[in-house]
C-alpha cells in the first residue's frame, strides 16, 4: 500500500517523558531503534519534535509496512499518519472531509497550545454546527473518531490512532542472556523483558546431535518472531549431551533443579562474553516442579547474574494467550526434543540448595558447561 491521504506520521512515547533530567537518553535510544526498524523503508526523514517524533513519508513509502514495524518498538506509546491544516476551525472543516469521507464520526480535541483564540469546545461546536455540509453525521456513541490536535503554528487530524508496544526502548536497560527453550513460557518472558529495555541475548540448549539441525528446526522461525521487536540480536546454540553424559548415576528426582543450576552458571560464561548482567528466564511460581520455591533458590544460588523472572505471576492461560499474540504460540506447541523434556516422576519439590551444590560439584558440571562451550555455536537473527 503506497503512503496516500497524509502528510506524515506522529509517533508518540509515554513513560518516557516521566524520565526528567534521563529523559534524553531514552529519547536517543528510541530514536536510533526506530530508525533502525525502518532501516528498509523508504522515507524522507524522522524529526526529533520535543515529545514526539515525526515521520516524513515520500512517494514510494508504504504505510502498511511501517505501521507494523513501528507496532513493535518498544517505548513507543501510540502513533498515527496524520494530516495538517491551519490553526483555525474553518480549515479544520475544509481538511477534514478527506478523512471522513461521510462516515458517522465524533470529534475528540485536543488543545496542547492554549494561545489560539478558540478552545476545544469551540472546535466540536464547529463541526456540529456544519456536519451537513462537510458530509459529517455527528454521533457521540461512534466508534470512528476524528482527532484534532492544536499545536502552536498548526493543528493535525487523523482518524487512526494506532496502539504501540509501549515499555522502554530497547537496550536502555542494558542485556540480558534469555534462556529460550522450544516452549510457550520463554519466548513471552524474552518479550517481556525487551518491554522493559532489555536487549536479548538467546541461549538455547537443544537435544541434537549438532548444531545445524537446531538452527534449522522451528527455533529458527521463533527466533524471527522475536527479532521483530529485536533486530539483529545474537543466539548461541548449546548441545545438551555434555550435560546428559555428566549428570548419569544422578536420582531422577534432582535431574531438572541440576539442569536449572547449569543453565544458570552456563549463562554466567555467555554474560560475561556478550557484557550482560541479568539472566532472564519464563519461569512462573508454581507452574512446575522445578518452579517451587525451593527449587527455585536451589537453580539460582551462587549465580553472579540478576535472575529475571517477567513471568513470576502469570497463570498458563494469560501466557498462553500472549504468545498467540505475539506469534510464538502456534511455533512453540511444535514437536521438539527439548531438552527440559526430563521429566521425573517424582521430581523434588523442595530441593535443597546444599544437596544440589554437592552434586554440581560431585559429577564436575563446571567442566561440563567448559565442554558445552567449546560445542556451542553463535548466529546473528533477524529478517531485517
Amino acid at each position: 500500500m503506497a503512503f496516500s491521504g497524509y502528510e506524515h506520521i506522529e509517533i508518540h512515547f509515554g513513560e518516557i517523558w516521566l524520565k526528567g533530567r534521563n529523559r534524553s537518553a531514552f529519547v536517543n535510544r528510541l530514536y536510533q531503534n526506530i530508525k533502525s526498524a525502518l532501516k528498509c523503508e523508504s522515507y524522507d526523514r524522522l524529526d526529533n519534535s520535543y515529545d514526539r517524533f515525526v515521520l516524513l513519508p515520500n512517494k514510494k513509502s508504504d504505510l502498511a509496512s511501517i505501521e507494523n514495524r513501528l507496532s513493535k518498538v518498544f517505548g513507543i506509546s501510540w502513533f498515527a499518519p496524520v494530516m495538517s491544516c491551519k490553526n483555525n476551525i474553518n480549515d479544520m472543516l475544509k481538511h477534514s472531509s478527506k478523512l471522513i469521507k461521510g462516515q458517522d464520526f465524533r470529534v475528540e480535541a485536543h488543545r496542547a497550545y492554549k494561545g489560539t483564540k478558540f478552545n476545544s469546545q469551540d472546535i466540536v461546536k464547529g463541526f456540529i454546527d456544519n456536519q451537513k455540509k462537510i458530509g459529517f453525521n455527528a454521533d457521540r456513541e461512534s466508534k470512528n473518531v476524528l482527532h484534532i490536535n492544536v499545536l502552536k503554528d498548526k493543528s493535525v487530524m487523523y482518524t487512526n490512532k494506532i496502539h504501540g508496544a509501549g515499555g522502554l526502548p530497547l537496550g536502555v536497560s542494558g542485556r540480558a542472556v534469555v534462556l529460550l527453550s522450544g516452549g510457550i513460557d520463554s519466548p513471552v518472558a524474552s518479550y517481556y523483558a525487551m518491554k522493559r529495555g532489555l536487549e536479548p541475548i538467546y541461549l538455547h540448549m537443544h537435544a541434537f546431535s549438532d548444531n545445524k539441525t537446531a538452527e534449522k528446526s522451528k527455533m529458527k522461525s521463533i527466533l524471527n518472531v522475536l527479532s521483530e521487536y529485536s533486530p539483529d540480536s545474537k543466539v548461541y546454540f548449546v548441545p545438551s549431551h555434555p550435560f546428559t553424559v555428566s549428570i548419569l548415576g544422578v536420582k531422577p528426582k534432582y535431574e531438572l533443579v541440576l539442569f536449572k543450576r547449569f543453565l544458570y552458571r552456563l549463562a554466567e560464561q555467555v554474560a560475561e562474553k556478550e557484557n550482560a548482567e541479568v539472566v532472564a528466564t519464563g519461569e512462573s511460581l508454581g507452574q512446575v516442579a522445578s518452579q517451587t520455591v525451593r527449587n527455585l533458590i536451589a537453580s539460582e544460588r551462587g549465580s553472579k547474574l540478576l535472575a529475571m523472572r517477567p513471568l513470576i505471576g502469570f497463570d498458563k492461560q494469560e501466557i498462553i494467550d500472549i504468545a498467540k499474540r505475539i506469534g510464538t504460540y502456534g511455533l512453540s506447541i511444535q514437536e521438539y526434543p527439548d531438552v527440559c523434556s526430563l521429566r521425573a516422576r517424582n521430581p523434588s519439590t523442595g530441593a535443597r540448595s546444599d544437596i544440589i551444590d554437592e552434586l554440581y560439584k560431585k559429577h564436575k558440571l563446571d567442566k561440563a558447561i567448559d565442554e558445552s562451550l567449546k560445542k556451542a555455536s553463535a548466529m546473528k537473527i533477524g529478517k531485517r
